[in-house]
């Protein structure tokens, strides 16, 4: 009997088993074995073997994910870039804008000029309201002295009130008879599908400009186009046609130079242009002016805009800025209209009513409608619309100012259809009551509806 001694070594046990076996005559060794103690460990095994079919799905999924995450990359860094060149022309208001604390000084300069206009509309025009004016006036004036003696300033709110004195001054101030609405209605229900649509007569290329219908009775029937042919943004030609046919066939067309080239001092900057009454308004060349071209004269007169941001720093900016819309000019059944905005009212737009007959401002109303926020702006029976993007196809109307009563409604909603997704003008013709719009080369006209 030999004892031999068989180290096996079990996967699960570790460890070595020992075996009596017997010595046969042909000198080999029989001995008999239990496997069962180091039989393999199947159910470890396919613990181990899924874990690792797991790990595999695992890594395949966030393989997936990174290659996803690295199509999807250079489109978010396109949205920050996007992004960052919005926000950069707005970084002037952590100085100089909304941010910025007003200063009491300035304060008591706008509240005596307010007080001053106030005494002016009450003697011109005695009545409740302006006697209203005066008492609230009065009682500011007692809340400032207040500020200067407490040391206490709340000038934010101080100015707020002084805003929404002013614009009901404007609206008491006497106006002349022609002057006033005759709109029964003054705000719009809803606007018409287009009922022109045309390709501007120039060139496709040409995605800025105006065009429209001559908004004086007396030369109604003229129709006219100004695209912007250099950069976009300059020219110095304006297009006149006789009658609505000749414009749609492209004939008997008249081009009139209103300065001897864009760069000159009478050059148009932006899409701000209208015909009234016989004579071209537009923003002037790189200035803070309005110029007046003269039809028939062929003489340009000049108005400053006092504090007028120009050359983008208040373009119409909603969904993507079309350079160069600091001003721009309306008309509607009370004549007149430039629309602007300045630092002092924080980016948001001013409205001045301009007489054309002296080539003044006369009366000027300020809102808090950033400018920056809207794609366009309108005037309508004495009632400024702003417009805003809704998609390539859709602008909405979301927005009134009223001058009559200085009331704003930020709840509009009335659809306006386009065939591209860029508005560079849009402009009001009292005559025939419709909505003319430059949409990227496109001209297209709408009929308010009241």
């Amino acid at each position: 009997m030999l004892l031999l001694l068989l180290l096996l070594t079990s996967t699960g046990l570790g460890h070595a088993v020992k075996v009596t076996g017997q010595e046969k005559t042909d000198g080999s060794c029989l001995c008999e074995v239990n496997t069962n103690t180091w039989a393999f460990p199947t159910q470890k095994f396919e613990k181990v073997d899924q874990l690792v079919q797991d790990c595999g799905a695992n890594l395949q999924k966030l393989q997936n994910q990174v290659t996803q995450t690295n199509g999807e990359l250079p489109k978010i860094q396109a949205i920050i870039k996007n992004v960052t060149a919005r926000i950069e022309p707005l970084r002037y208001l952590d100085t100089k804008g909304i941010h910025n604390a007003l200063h009491l000084r300035q304060l008591s300069q706008d509240l005596e000029e307010i007080s001053q206009m106030i005494n002016t509309a009450h003697s011109e025009n005695q009545n409740a309201e302006t006697q209203k004016l005066k008492e609230e006036v009065v009682k500011i004036q007692e809340e400032v002295k207040k500020m200067f003696k407490d040391d206490t300033f709340n000038l934010e709110t101080t100015r707020e009130k002084l805003r929404s004195l002013h614009n009901r001054v404007q609206s008491c101030r006497t106006i002349p008879d022609d002057f006033r609405s005759p709109c029964h209605q003054r705000l719009m229900s809803n606007i018409s599908s287009p009922v022109t649509t045309k390709l501007n007569p120039f060139d496709k290329s040409y995605v800025s400009g105006a065009w429209g219908r001559e908004s004086k009775r007396e030369s109604e029937g003229v129709y006219w186009i100004q695209p912007l042919r250099y950069s976009d943004i300059y020219d110095y030609t304006i297009r006149l046609y006789p009658s609505y046919n000749d414009f749609m066939a492209s004939k008997n067309y008249k081009d009139v130079n209103v300065a001897a080239g864009y760069s000159y001092a009478g050059g148009i900057q932006g899409p701000g242009t209208v015909l009234y009454g016989g004579a071209v308004y537009y923003q002037c060349y790189n200035k803070d002016e309005i110029c007046r071209y003269d039809l028939e004269s062929e003489e340009t007169n000049r108005l400053t805009l006092p504090n007028a941001g120009i050359n983008n720093k208040f373009p119409y900016c909603y969904y993507s800025c079309r350079d160069y819309t600091d001003i721009d000019l309306s008309t509607d059944e009370q004549g007149l209209w430039v629309i602007y905005a300045t630092e002092s009212n924080h980016g948001n737009i001013v409205l001045s009513r301009l007489d054309t007959e002296t080539f003044n401002i006369t009366h000027t109303w300020k809102t808090r409608l950033f400018k920056k926020s809207v794609t366009n702006a309108f005037m309508v029976c004495g009632v400024l619309y702003a417009t805003r993007y809704a998609d390539t196809y859709r602008e909405e109307v979301f927005y009134a100012f009223d001058t009559a009563t200085g009331n704003e409604d930020n709840t509009l909603s009335l659809p306006l259809e386009k065939v591209s997704a860029g508005v560079a003008s849009l402009r009001y013709n009292p005559i025939d009551r419709k909505l003319y719009m430059y949409n990227d080369g496109y001209l297209l006209a709408y009929q308010a509806l009241f």
